[in-house]
């Protein structure tokens, strides 16, 4: 067989057919590129680019682009995706892939192999204490354990139970059999410290070969490596373990920026990007290139996926020729989302996902009070979620994506929850106090009614549509200026719910004039059993004004977490005020 030139593996091959489906993040990729041209004296060259997005919005891909960019310039490329368990482990990944591009890393290679032959000789001496061996593995399992203290609320306490004590005393009996062992003291070090004394040796083969190529170390999924990961850069940013060759460049992909008050001294040589979703542009060249040329079904792939890179890219693969065809991978990004979360941390992340924005009192009327100062602050650090004010919000495309898939996984237990905030909004809504027309006087009262609306709608679209329609006339004939904020519950309650005639709803709110909404209800109405609508009608919380109150549980009492399976707060329907003697407006 003749060879022809060309990659030098099936990983390369690999990684450019991929290229081939790359689309957009021109930007990105210009930058990059351009700074990889840049001489080190540059004061434009940066050595530490950033990249930072949500789940899916295809941060890897890019960093993977990056990754062809520079090996096609010449340049030594090492990655790093957080399969390595610990930063031995790392350091090796990243003198094997430089070996396999053509640059050896003699020092670091010899000193490696130094550790691993003074370790398997502490592990195959029958005389060995249990405390060395167990430091020996230890060592390493406590590396990778750092990276699990983020990943759930009292993941640390795993972590913890290794520390400090039983560390102590592995230390001390360790480091005394070593000393007897081996008498070198530098072997010692090793042992003890192998990351310390194998780091200036890679350091010293890095400025080797800078001396006739560049280098880039890429880092991914730093949001879960960071803490194992993040301190040893640093400190080879600040020259612990030697002088970095200028040649050398960092890449770093994650879900957060960059914390400043970590990297703050190293702002003059960094750049952070934000990772967007794809504009309607970029989502249709990419279908294009998949071979997706139906518009129907390109259309329905921009409406589904919100532009997300991932959910685009998992629709055209899944092979579906017309729009009727089209296959929701809902599944396929709340995996994504979650993907290093435990199940429990999982199931939390999904039902806090179902209220539009979450503060405690939220978050307890789902799982209990006693549950929210553990959940509400690792919810709050959820890299698709920001704060403002103190309330939490989900990224759009992330909230829309986990409540349909919540809504799958268990529709009942997605009715009793939606339940459960209605009837947590209509307490709010009656504590205010406020009776007759001052509910719609109060800007506060305004904003429960329209959160208290958007739950009733998810929980049953049909019957609660007519109270719901009602509440509009009401608004759009007193405060006509927030009638839109209304269309949109409309709107987002039919997305959620997967009832298509709420955003039907929604779109004829914001096309009607306010002042005639009511006329065009009536009309709209005729030939149904529909009623005159009153003028006013709509109940609030247990106050209904121009009408009597509504029965609903008391007030003070505190919801319980409901026992296993459904652990959320889920009591039964009749102990939840959901205003069923509220009037019908438009009859059905």
């Amino acid at each position: 067989m003749v060879r022809g030139g060309g990659d030098r593996s099936l990983q390369e091959i690999v990684r450019r057919r991929q290229g081939g489906d790359f689309v957009g993040r021109e930007r990105h990729c210009a930058d990059f590129r351009a700074n990889l041209a840049r001489p080190p004296q540059d004061p434009k060259r940066a050595f530490v680019l950033a990249l930072h997005g949500q789940a899916g919005v295809g941060k890897t891909f890019l960093l993977r682009r990056w990754r062809q960019i520079a090996v096609d310039s010449g340049t030594l490329v090492a990655e790093l995706d957080g399969s390595e368990p610990n930063l031995v482990s790392a350091l090796s990944t990243i003198a094997v892939q430089f070996a396999g591009q053509g640059g050896r890393t003699p020092a670091f290679a010899q000193r490696l192999a130094e550790y691993e032959q003074r370790q398997d000789e502490v592990l195959a001496d029958p005389e060995a204490p249990q405390a060395a061996r167990e430091f020996l593995v230890a060592s390493a399992v406590r590396m990778g354990l750092s990276a699990v203290r983020a990943a759930a609320p009292g993941a640390a306490l795993l972590v913890d139970a290794v520390e400090p004590e039983q560390v102590r005393g592995w230390l001390e009996r360790s480091r005394a059999f070593f000393a007897a062992k081996f008498r070198d003291h530098a072997d010692v070090r090793l042992l003890m410290s192998p990351v310390d004394e194998l780091t200036p040796h890679l350091v010293a083969d890095l400025r080797r070969l800078a001396q006739h190529r560049d280098l880039v170390l890429l880092f991914d999924d730093f949001e879960r490596t960071a803490p194992l990961v993040e301190p040893w850069l640093l400190r080879l940013l600040r020259g612990h373990h030697g002088e970095l060759p200028s040649e050398v460049v960092f890449g770093i992909a994650g879900q957060h920026p960059l914390d400043v008050n970590r990297w703050g001294e190293y702002a003059s040589i960094a750049v952070q990007w934000r990772v967007d979703r794809f504009s309607p542009e970029e989502a249709r060249a990419l279908l294009r290139r998949k071979g997706v040329d139906d518009p129907a079904f390109a259309a329905g792939v921009l409406e589904v996926s919100g532009g997300l890179p991932l959910l685009v890219a998992a629709m055209a693969d899944s092979g579906p020729a017309t729009a009727e065809e089209l296959q929701d991978p809902t599944g396929t990004a709340v995996e994504r989302f979650l993907k290093w979360e435990s199940e429990r941390g999982r199931d939390d992340a999904l039902v806090a996902a179902l209220p539009r924005v979450v503060d405690e009192d939220v978050l307890a009327a789902l799982v209990g009070s006693q549950r929210v100062p553990e959940l509400f602050p690792w919810l709050r650090d959820r890299p698709f979620v920001r704060q403002d004010r103190g309330r939490l919000h989900y990224s759009e495309v992330v909230r829309a994506t986990m409540v349909r898939h919540e809504r799958g996984r268990s529709p009942s237990r997605f009715v009793r929850c939606h339940r459960a905030l209605a009837g947590h909004y209509g307490h709010r809504l009656a504590a205010l106090g406020l009776a007759g027309e001052l509910v719609w006087e109060d800007p506060e009262a305004r904003g429960l009614l329209v959160e208290e609306t958007y739950h009733r709608l998810c929980a049953d679209p049909r019957g609660e549509l007519p109270t719901a329609l009602a509440r509009c006339v009401e608004i759009a004939e007193r405060v006509p200026r927030e009638l839109a904020a209304w269309a949109r519950a409309f709107a987002e309650a039919g997305r959620d719910a997967g009832a298509p005639r709420l955003a039907e709803r929604a779109e004829d709110l914001r096309a009607r004039d306010p002042a005639r909404l009511r006329e065009h209800l009536g009309t709209a109405a005729s030939g149904s059993r529909a009623v005159a609508v009153p003028s006013v009608s709509s109940s609030v919380g247990d106050v209904i004004v121009g009408g009597g109150p509504v029965p609903r549980p008391d007030r003070g009492a505190e919801p319980d977490e409901v026992a296993a399976p459904d652990r959320y707060l889920v009591e039964a329907d009749e102990e939840l005020w959901l205003g069923e003697s509220a009037p019908r407006v438009l009859g059905e």
